[in-house]
């Protein structure tokens, strides 16, 4: 018995006739919006027989439409898979229409990946050649969507310049179309803030979708309609659309879209400063478990939530986030490598191949380079990665970075190596009109010099510069503003003592990869900052309660057969303090005594602040005697500083301290503590000020 009776009129004509497989083709553009899932089986089934048959233009048509059955259930990367194969036999065959078909596919499966970069070039090889062959339905197919993928990268002006075309061009252009123009027209209204225009781009595509009972990418254009409602202050209407889409998703059982909705949603809660909801609704997406299978969305899903938690103040789980980003951000990098493997692999034709592996062999270079200096968030690794990866491009006698000290309007020169040694430089202003770095930071401007002599002229004073100091510099140099948002963060010079060392290719490369190191040098401080907030207290800089319990328990960890100790430290009459004088003298002594004590077991171990006036001190390698030593000599310093409160009066500080003696391999930082708090409990009832040591008496 036939598996689909209703088909098998044209499957007997198909089987007589490969060239009946346009009825196929049409069936599939009329079926697969409403059912992907029966058009994928019947496709499969075709794949089966047009085998037998040996018709291999029709097995390869077959491929095309498994894999936008593929793209229309999100299995996105399956889908580019397939495309591929097809696109390889199209290629080969010169079946032009069947690259056509393939580029545009291909085209939504990487920008549903986040490849935008193999997204747009079949865009633009699908739009060249139907251009060619003037096959005006996928030309405009095309055009339409390498303008929403020029929008998913923010290239709002070539998105425009697409969809002028398409316009200017009198194309007959269908209802559906149109709906996706104004969608593309009202998120560019967004981008520049034009709001009112954008709503009624919007309302003005919902309605032909209403009008023509087409549904599809209706839930994109109403989440454009909330977010421009939220910027428009209509938060009840942005919230019910919100609403209505997570419902629409769940209906049409669509993970894929649900949880780029909640990110969108979680957007606009940040963008508003309302970061508690925010966060509630990204927490969705982070346990969401189809979220495993999109890795782009994991990334910026960890990206923001980064970002939420820093607005916060909560920056223990600010640093987890950070560091599941920087997690997924790999992963997501090796996916990145290996669909241009895919491409290579399928690419067969001989000059396609050679194309795409020239390609590909220039871009995967300055990638993985990229690759190599983003793979750390540790600022320092981040400047020696630089380093090592850009000397495999050019020319490097001479390397520097430069970072912006905003505070001090200065660049610092942080990381310099000369002949591969390196040195610290000194500070510039960035007013400094006969630094070459200046004027590059402030122009934002690109210096390329292959003669010092006779070219410095161009770009400093030149009665700034004497010919001793000119003799002085590399001959040749380049030098390179490192933008984030359009701003200077840094910047990086490169520099060769032989003449004519560098070509305008040589910048283009370092173009490239200045954009690789602002993401790296940017996320390595924002790291450290976090880093130090999730470990340091805020007020006084030393150590938190979990940074110093860290510390504590690494210390039993790491030096179990030696002499360990901890002081509990605790300000004497503190709360007197607050009352009398305010919370602001309270944080001056608190501060103080951060200071003091850190200064005096800087050599022996490390402090942090308990909670409240209370402080832990860890000592490694300490016994009792040396402890209560270490003890005495913070409570003699605290005793004798003075502290300021307001108009020339100061005040007087003491601290009692409770000293404890790990003598217990077995014991746990737990223990000690409990311990080293009798102690101090007993200093602060024997009158104050005053250092006392646990004795088992105690117990």
């Amino acid at each position: 018995m036939s598996r689909y009776p209703e088909l098998d009129e044209h499957i007997k004509l198909l089987k007589q006739d490969e060239n009946h497989m346009k009825y196929f083709r049409q069936f599939a553009l009329e079926n697969i919006n409403s059912d992907p899932k029966y058009v994928k089986k019947v496709f499969e089934h075709l794949l089966e027989l047009v085998k037998e048959w040996n018709y291999k233009s029709a097995e390869h048509w077959c491929l095309v439409y498994i894999g936008w059955c593929e793209n229309f259930t999100n299995n996105f990367l399956e889908a580019s898979t397939t495309h591929l194969i097809a696109n390889e036999f199209f290629e080969k065959e010169q079946d032009v229409e069947g690259i056509i078909t393939t580029c545009n596919a291909l085209l939504s499966d990487y920008l549903n990946l986040g490849e935008i970069e193999l997204a747009i070039r079949n865009g633009i090889r699908g739009i060249e050649l139907a251009n060619e062959v003037k096959d005006e339905c996928n030309l405009i197919a095309l055009l339409l969507n390498t303008a929403e993928t020029y929008i998913e990268s923010e290239n709002y002006d070539e998105a425009l310049a697409l969809v002028e075309r398409l316009r200017s061009y009198n194309y007959t252009i269908k209802v559906t179309d149109e709906v996706i123009i104004l969608g593309i027209l009202s998120k560019i209204s967004l981008n520049d803030n034009k709001l009112k225009e954008a709503y009624e781009y919007c309302n003005k595509a919902l309605e032909i979708m209403e009008k023509n009972h087409d549904i599809i990418d209706r839930e994109e254009l109403m989440g454009t309609r909330a977010e421009i409602n939220y910027r428009l202050g209509n938060y009840d209407e942005a919230v019910r659309e919100f609403e209505e889409i997570i419902e629409m998703t769940g209906r049409n059982n669509d993970p894929y879209f649900k949880i780029k909705t909640l990110i969108r949603w979680a957007k606009c809660y940040y963008n508003l400063g309302q970061y508690n909801f925010s966060k509630a609704k990204l927490l969705l997406v982070i346990n969401s478990e189809r979220l495993n299978d999109y890795i782009r969305i994991r990334v910026k899903a960890y990206e923001l939530l980064k970002d939420i938690y820093i607005k916060l103040g909560e920056y223990e789980k600010a640093l987890e986030a950070f560091k599941k980003y920087d997690e997924y951000k790999d992963k997501s990098n090796i996916n990145h490598s290996n669909l241009w493997l895919s491409v290579l692999k399928y690419k067969s034709a001989a000059n396609e191949a050679k194309a795409y592996k020239s390609l590909y062999k220039k871009i995967d270079l300055i990638s993985e380079i990229g690759r190599k200096i983003t793979s750390s968030l540790d600022l320092e690794e981040i400047l020696k990665s630089i380093h090592e990866e850009i000397e495999k491009i050019v020319d490097t006698d001479i390397l520097g970075i430069a970072l912006y000290n905003k505070e001090k309007n200065m660049l610092n020169y942080d990381f310099f190596i000369k002949d591969g040694k390196r040195f610290q430089k000194s500070e510039k202003a960035i007013n400094d009109n006969t630094s070459f770095g200046a004027y590059c930071f402030n122009s934002k401007k690109e210096i390329l010099i292959n003669d010092i002599v006779n070219e410095y002229w161009k770009y400093i004073d030149k009665s700034g510069i004497s010919e001793e100091k000119l003799r002085r510099l590399s001959t040749s140099v380049i030098y390179l503003p490192i933008l984030m948002n359009d701003e200077p963060i840094a910047l990086l010079t490169v520099q060769s003592d032989k003449k004519n060392a560098y070509t305008r290719h040589d910048i283009s490369g370092l173009k490239i990869l200045a954009s690789y190191i602002a993401i790296a040098i940017e996320n390595g401080k924002l790291f450290n900052e976090v880093n130090y907030f999730a470990n340091n207290d805020v007020l006084t800089g030393v150590l938190n309660r979990n940074g110093i319990i860290r510390n504590g328990e690494e210390m039993l960890i790491n030096n179990r057969n030696c002499s360990n100790s901890i002081i509990m430290m605790d300000i004497d009459y503190f709360k007197t303090i607050n009352d009398t004088w305010g919370h602001h003298a309270g944080d001056i002594v608190l501060k103080s005594v951060a200071e003091i004590a850190s200064d005096k077991i800087k050599e022996y171990g490390s402090i942090g602040r308990y909670g409240g006036e209370e402080f832990l001190i860890i000592l490694p390698n300490s016994d009792l005697a040396k402890a209560k030593k270490i003890g005495e000599s913070i409570r003699k310093a605290i005793e004798q500083y003075n502290y300021p409160i307001d108009n020339n009066k100061y005040g007087k500080i003491t601290a009692s301290f409770g000293i404890y003696e790990f003598v217990n391999t077995h014991e746990s930082l737990l223990d000690g503590l409990k311990k080293a708090d009798q102690a101090l409990y007993k200093a602060k009832a024997s009158g104050k000020n005053i250092c006392i040591s646990y004795v088992e008496e105690f117990d």
